[in-house]
């Protein structure tokens, strides 16, 4: 069908159902990636590993948010995957009729809830039948592999408008349906899946089941699959540690900044900038706003530059370079004084478009004579390397944003390192 048309709209309701048998070991993620929602309905099959006790016990932190449903999952009915899926649909239309529901298994994880409630509430009327597939991606073996035999995963028709038609066919692999079927792929998030780190038991159990049952795959190919599985040889591609949902790599104990400031510390090039900086600026002092781990920081007050710097990352002001270093948002209402220069230096391309003006004007702000800024374009390989960039913009444009706010541009030196992703402005006040 192409994309979704969408416009803006109020708020919906968007519920999530989750179906799930002994999946103590991953509910808690699976919870935690969608604890916005209106309704959670976990539907269980039959747990005896724990999970209904520990459901019980976090329910009264969550209030009624959510409705533990139980149908007996029966793995020797070849139909019973179909069966299971048309019980959670009887309750979604019995109490949820016309919201929106999103269908997770209980070892998957919502990247951002809140940009698929965006996406929901910008669906318009005459685009509300569409059954829509949902991005994503599978973690093969461990947290660094994933399965890559297509370019991208959708999930068929995980999320939808609850309706009379809508149906499961009882089937082993089966897929919402209805009397009439519209569907799109859709990415304003990731769906995280889990199933296939845990062990190679968890293996061949699904190995076993989907060789007695499945009505989609030959056992030739079953076999092959499961060989590659537990030699390792399934395709798989490399994962940016960084680009993992936060509820996962909560659950291990690892802070994603620390992830993301590995291998950011102190180099020459940050001695050169310095250097370059204060001869041409002729500053002495100056802030950089979202400094990190604070190398530029350190560099020009060793040379000379009395030098601060804001940082939004807890991690990163713990382990900073200099004692000049505060935490602080680029965002946040200027709380320090004026500096001959302020700098940006690869920070407004992680920011939303819409907070980007506030951005700015913050710039602006701490700024009596100069602002440097630093931010790779369409054009530049370093636009894509990095996952958490937001901002994909030309030279151009960039510009417009500056200038629009009164700011000058100036010839950036051809000495200076990195020239062509260097922008430097003029302020007036």
């Amino acid at each position: 069908m192409g994309e979704v048309i969408r416009m803006n709209l109020q708020m919906k309701k968007l519920n999530v159902v989750i179906m799930g048998q002994d999946c103590h070991k991953f509910i808690g993620m699976c919870l935690e990636s969608v604890k916005d929602a209106n309704q959670i309905i976990y539907c269980d099959g039959g747990s005896s590993d724990g999970t209904l006790g520990y459901l019980t016990k976090i329910k009264g932190d969550w209030t009624e948010k959510i409705r533990i449903i139980r149908n007996p999952y029966n793995q020797e009915d070849p139909k019973m995957n179909g069966k299971q899926r048309n019980f959670y649909l009887n309750t979604l239309k019995k109490h949820h009729m016309n919201e929106w529901c999103l269908v997770l298994d209980a070892d998957e994880i919502v990247e951002d809830f809140s940009k698929l409630q965006d996406f929901v509430n910008t669906i318009k009327p005459e685009a509300e039948d569409i059954l829509c597939s949902p991005k994503m991606r599978h973690l093969i073996g461990d947290f660094g592999h994933e399965d890559s035999t297509v370019p991208t995963h959708f999930v068929l028709h995980r999320l939808f408008k609850v309706r009379e038609d809508l149906f499961y066919p009882e089937l082993e692999h089966s897929v919402l349906n209805g009397k009439e079927v519209r569907s799109a792929n859709i990415q304003p998030t990731t769906i995280w899946h889990l199933a296939y780190t845990p062990n190679m038991w968890d293996i061949k159990k699904r190995y076993d089941n989907h060789l007695a049952k499945s009505n989609m795959h030959t056992p030739e190919f079953l076999n092959q699959w499961y060989k590659a599985h537990l030699f390792g040889t399934y395709p798989t591609s490399q994962i940016n540690p960084v680009e993992l949902p936060s509820q996962l790599l909560d659950e291990f104990g690892i802070d994603k900044d620390e992830l993301y400031f590995e291998n950011r510390g102190l180099e020459v090039k940050h001695f050169i900038d310095a250097s370059h900086w204060k001869e041409f600026f002729k500053c002495k002092n100056a802030i950089e706003l979202g400094c990190g781990l604070g190398p530029r920081v350190y560099a020009m007050n060793t040379a000379g530059i009395d030098a601060a710097g804001i940082e939004l990352s807890k991690y990163a002001v713990s382990k900073k370079m200099h004692p000049h270093i505060i935490q602080g948002d680029i965002l946040d209402n200027p709380k320090m004084g004026n500096y001959d220069l302020s700098i940006a230096y690869d920070i407004l391309e992680h920011i939303n478009y819409k907070d980007l003006s506030k951005a700015i004007d913050n710039l602006i702000h701490y700024s009596k004579k100069h602002i440097l800024v630093s931010v790779p374009v369409i054009g530049d390989p370093n636009l894509e390397a990095d996952p958490t960039h937001i901002i994909k913009e030309d030279r151009e444009w960039w510009v417009n944003r500056f200038e629009e706010k009164n700011c000058k541009l100036i010839e950036t030196p051809e000495h200076f390192l990195f020239k062509e992703q260097l922008l430097i402005f003029e302020v007036d006040k």
